[in-house]
């Protein structure tokens, strides 16, 4: 097929590499245009708070959208400490039913392992333990440059003991997005690795759990959906993974299929142009070859976290997913 007058060929380099010419690339005409429009918000916004402190970043990024979302889900919030660990404790304000009050869900954060988002977990906390009517448990852990890896392993899991005392593992579910995706897996390995039992579900949301987040989506997702290259390869990457050796299931469980086999029935939800992409569908396919109950959902031009944003439609479509994946799985 000859090219538009005026266009430049793609160059293919013998290692595979390929260059691109400057090209315009629309929104998804998939997703909806309140979809579209949030994605472009976030990208500017991003842009505009470039090195800026992260609480700075956040506070712009995520203050209005957990106000939003705890206008919109009717959940009452408390402080607490479980194990030693300072967590939040999210409920539907109408109470939890009787048949509910022997579940539990816990939700560990995102932020790249740095940041928690003005208010730790609330906005994948609020809609789901409105969704579900169950109580949920986001988890505090401890965060880098103070922090390095396993302590926020050894966070969750001090907490996950506690509540091992009084919930069946049968009725718990552990879920994240983003570094709290990547934690999600992370813990789980943790607990077959130090003789915890497995909770009921996961979730592993806008994450894999390979190093690095590779893959085709690692440039094509940046480019298209947070507006940015990724760094230079060997420049380094999520602070808080400084030093853990590439093979260490404990830090990366989707290098060993003995440690996947043994993970429970796990939801991966992801956006087309979220940089997670191709690392979400890595770790599907790895725990669909070990045997595991894996289902994946991907949205059509949703960024990274996507469904942060409850203005999106597809927010309250994931969030549905989401809060029907663990009513069906914690017994």
């Amino acid at each position: 097929m000859a090219l538009p007058a005026g266009a430049q060929e793609v160059e293919v380099g013998t290692d595979g590499s390929i260059v691109v010419p400057t090209i315009r690339v629309p929104g998804s005409g998939l997703m909806s245009d309140e979809g579209n429009r949030s994605r472009v918000e976030h990208i500017l916004t991003e842009r505009s708070l470039k090195g800026r402190p992260i609480a700075e970043l956040n506070a712009a990024l995520m203050g209005p959208r957990l106000e939003r979302t705890k206008a919109a889900f009717a959940v009452s919030i408390r402080n607490d400490r479980i194990g030693g660990i300072p967590v939040l404790v999210y409920e539907p304000k109408a109470g939890i039913a009787s048949d509910k009050r022997n579940k539990l869900l816990l939700n560990v954060h995102g932020g790249g392992f740095v940041g928690c988002f003005v208010e730790c977990g609330g906005m994948e906390s609020i809609p789901v333990a409105a969704l579900t009517g169950m109580r949920v448990i986001s988890i505090d852990y401890r965060l880098a440059p103070a922090a390095r890896f396993p302590a926020a392993s050894e966070d969750v899991t001090a907490v996950y003991r506690e509540v091992l005392k009084t919930y069946s593992p049968r009725r718990i579910g552990l879920y994240g997005c983003s570094a709290g995706g990547l934690l999600t897996a992370q813990s789980l390995a943790w607990f077959q690795s130090h003789g915890l039992p497995a909770p009921a579900a996961a979730g592993i949301l806008c994450a894999g759990a390979d190093p690095g987040m590779g893959g085709d989506s690692r440039t094509i997702g940046m480019i298209l959906g947070d507006g940015e290259l990724p760094a230079a390869p060997g420049s380094g990457g999520l602070s808080y993974m400084r030093g853990a050796p590439p093979s260490n299931s404990n830090a990366f469980p989707a290098t060993s299929v003995d440690v996947l086999r043994k993970f429970p029935p796990t939801l991966i939800a992801v956006g087309t142009r979220d940089f997670a992409l191709s690392s979400a569908v890595n770790l599907h396919s790895r725990l669909v070859s070990g045997g595991v109950d894996a289902r994946l959902h991907a949205w059509e031009g949703g960024r990274h976290a996507f469904f942060y944003d409850v203005r999106v439609p597809e927010s309250r479509e994931a969030f549905d997913v989401i809060a029907k994946f663990f009513l069906r799985n914690l017994k």
